[in-house]
């Protein structure tokens, strides 16, 4: 295999997506090697492009999600542009979007529409609430927090304030989820030759991250015994406040979670102890057992604690900022932190790809590109003339960079 060869060489995607949900996802087909042509709006772009903060004028968010990519400014709505939309489709492996539900078929760019011209089409959508159903059959408007609040991912830590939002991100999560159906349509083609549609939304991948403690939830009425990990975690607090920082604990992988705990904190073992001898002790002396803990966490700093406790055996980790986790040595080595140039801003850095493919590594090749950057030469290699993308410039179909 040549070291310039990439896992999706070859691979070329029309790309609509905007803000966070699709371009997580198409950036890292990009990083490792498709060919990805960003639709943008011309004098707009995309949304995130006006979303600070700002370095120089550059945008961090877009430039966080938007390395690799060719950018062009076309005016769809306008007859020339939606030709030349339909003359970029042809050419595409895969055509992705997360607009509103029916947003792309008003512009002529449906599935069956953009699929009738090009039957190897991967056509890949990720929308706010799915197929059908009352939410999307009145294209209702989409939204990170509305997903995690209607799948249940809003907690209530005090009740007498109104519940708050948990969890990650819906966008992050269904734009690699969009990513991955795009993968597995690509692996169907290679064996029927056919393309299809795919998709995915932000409701049904936000209540997908349930999977761990939904089936207990959604069958909370059978349970008949609440036990181990379970137990330990409802029990034991998740973080604890050191002399200098914070710790976690994880009182998992043990049969005994809290006597290995308290034994390594040098409080003896408390599961001994008359009032913790059992869960259900525990969790009627919850805060008195969590108090005991804290006490003694706060004694050291967080650096000892995570010493003692790890050649010990008990699971336990730094509690970081965001600033401090990137400084992190583990996650610099997990080579999560890159450092890219852009021309007139200079030097940034931002985030690397999760996965790691080691015979076909991911590659931060080029800087997110500038609205219109690449309108001219990706509509030249589309087998339009000079004189043409002039013409369309000229017209105000589409935004080309400025020629040197």
């Amino acid at each position: 295999m040549q070291a310039s060869e990439s896992a999706l060489s070859g691979i070329r995607v029309l790309d609509f997506t905007h803000v966070y949900q699709g371009p997580v996802g198409t950036q890292i087909l990009a990083d490792y090697g498709a060919e990805v042509i960003k639709v943008e709006r011309p004098g707009a772009g995309d949304w995130s492009r006006r979303w600070g903060p700002f370095v120089h004028g550059v945008s961090l968010p877009f430039a966080g999600l938007n390395r690799n990519k060719r950018s062009v400014a076309i005016d769809v709505k306008d007859p020339a542009g939606q030709r030349a939309v339909y003359d970029l489709a042809a050419r595409a492996d895969v055509v992705v979007h997360n607009f509103r539900a029916g947003v792309m078929e008003k512009l002529g760019f449906g599935y069956e529409e953009l699929a009738r011209r090009n039957p190897r089409l991967v056509y890949a959508w990720s929308g706010g609430w799915g197929d059908q159903g009352p939410s999307a059959d009145r294209a209702r408007g989409g939204h990170d927090l509305m997903a995690r609040a209607e799948a249940g991912w809003f907690v209530q830590p005090d009740p007498a304030k109104p519940p708050i939002p948990a969890g990650i991100s819906a966008d992050y999560a269904a734009g690699l989820m969009l990513m991955q159906g795009i993968l597995m349509a690509l692996l169907a083609r290679a064996r029927t030759g056919r393309g299809q549609k795919v998709t995915t939304d932000l409701l049904s991948v936000a209540f997908h991250a349930h999977s761990w403690e939904g089936p207990a939830e959604m069958n909370a009425a059978r349970v008949t015994e609440v036990s181990g990990v379970i137990a330990n975690e409802s029990t034991i607090d998740k973080s604890f406040a050191t002399s200098d920082g914070y710790l976690e604990i994880s009182p998992v992988f043990s049969e005994n979670a809290l006597r290995d705990i308290s034994v390594a904190l040098g409080l003896g073992d408390l599961s001994l102890d008359e009032r913790f001898r059992t869960h259900a002790l525990q969790a009627r002396h919850r805060a008195e057992l969590n108090g005991l803990l804290a006490a003694r966490l706060r004694t050291r700093t967080t650096a000892e604690w995570l010493a003692e406790l790890e050649a010990k055996g008990v699971l336990c980790a730094r509690i970081n900022t965001l600033a401090e986790a990137a400084a992190d040595p583990q996650v610099k080595a997990n080579g999560m932190v890159v450092e890219m140039a852009h021309p007139a801003a200079g030097a940034f850095q931002l985030l690397g790809t999760p996965v790691r493919l080691h015979g076909t590594p991911p590659r931060e090749r080029v800087f997110a590109p500038e609205l219109g950057a690449h309108t001219r030469e990706v509509l030249l290699e589309s087998g339009y003339s000079a004189a043409q993308v002039d013409d369309l410039e000229a017209r105000g179909v589409v935004r080309t960079a400025p020629r040197a």
